[in-house]
């Protein structure tokens, strides 16, 4: 599974999304019958774990914790069926197919939620928020962004913070409100400035600023722009060390 999402992720950087969405496809065929409800596995090996341990029965009390362990480890593998499925979205919303992009952003969302990976779970809300948007179903947009941002919150990741945020400065823009709008986007770029996330800060700053040209605020617009040439050249020097 993660050679095909490799894959996938690969011809999505390279604007083949039809090799993409196959590939994508491919990774979550591999796992199409697997089971997330590994917690409660773990939890029932290592009672029994447990219980041999109890009446003195050592080796199978370590054969059933070893058991526990490995099916709790295998909750990674389930984080990434569900960003699969979130990426798989990515490139279909890029086809402008966003229905089909819209149901996958939901199954990414169910998984990752019931595995409690709020990091996971607060960048499929966003990716759902920014889709709801181009819809313009606006209180659907407005509900996914400040679930992305409760889980980005609990979770005290930064980067998903900044994302959640910039979902919500671009709601407010579209209603007219600006200065919301604004205040949403500088909280996310102070976050994203101190995480060190050049490509996310990058990207989030030519948003800002092509928001700020559609309102005729120029020199904002080039402040905007060059705080995302400069987070782009931090970025390939980053890639570079």
């Amino acid at each position: 599974m993660e050679i095909y999402s490799n894959l996938a992720n690969d011809y999505f950087r390279l604007g083949d999304l039809e090799k993409a969405v196959s590939f994508y496809h491919q990774a979550l065929e591999t796992l199409e019958t697997f089971n997330r409800d590994s917690k409660s596995f773990a939890q029932k090996y290592m009672e029994i774990s447990q219980h041999y341990k109890s009446v003195g029965k050592m080796a199978m009390a370590r054969e059933y914790a070893l058991r526990s362990l490995a099916v709790y480890e295998m909750r990674d593998e389930q984080r990434l069926v569900g960003l699969t499925h979130q990426r798989l979205g990515r490139a279909l919303e890029k086809q402008s197919n966003l229905d089909n992009a819209e149901q996958e952003y939901r199954k990414a969302i169910t998984i990752e939620r019931e595995l409690n990976d709020e990091v996971s779970a607060s960048i499929c809300h966003t990716a759902l928020a920014e889709l709801l948007l181009k819809r313009g179903q606006m209180d659907e947009a407005e509900y996914e962004a400040q679930e992305a941002l409760k889980f980005a919150r609990s979770s005290t990741d930064a980067q998903t913070q900044g994302q959640a945020l910039i979902a919500l400065a671009q709601i407010r823009h579209e209603q007219g409100d600006f200065a919301a709008a604004d205040e949403f986007f500088t909280q996310a770029l102070e976050l994203l400035d101190a995480s060190n996330a050049h490509e996310i800060a990058a990207s989030s700053y030519f948003r800002f600023a092509n928001l700020l040209e559609e309102r005729g605020e120029v020199q904002r617009s080039l402040s905007a722009i060059k705080k995302a040439y400069e987070h782009q050249r931090l970025g390939k020097r980053t890639d570079l060390e």
